[in-house]
């Protein structure tokens, strides 16, 4: 499968990627590492902004590697 690059133009957009690595990590030590981000970005966000990330990381985990990240 093709990965395809992310466009991160926001800190919504950057909360769903960060989630998706968290999730396709690959080991728990990285993900945790990620989850960190996560936390400080979801603070900077609505309830409604997070929901929307998180429905996002859902159509991107797959479509995003994390070769680079990691």
């Amino acid at each position: 499968m093709h990965k395809q690059p992310v466009n991160i133009t926001d800190t919504e957009s950057a909360l769903a990627v960060a989630l998706a690595l968290a999730v396709t990590a690959p080991s728990d030590e990285d993900s945790q590492e990620v989850l960190g981000y996560v936390d400080q970005l979801a603070r900077t966000l609505t309830t409604e902004q997070i929901e929307r990330a998180k429905e996002t990381a859902e159509s991107l985990v797959g479509r995003v590697s994390v070769d680079g990240w990691f």
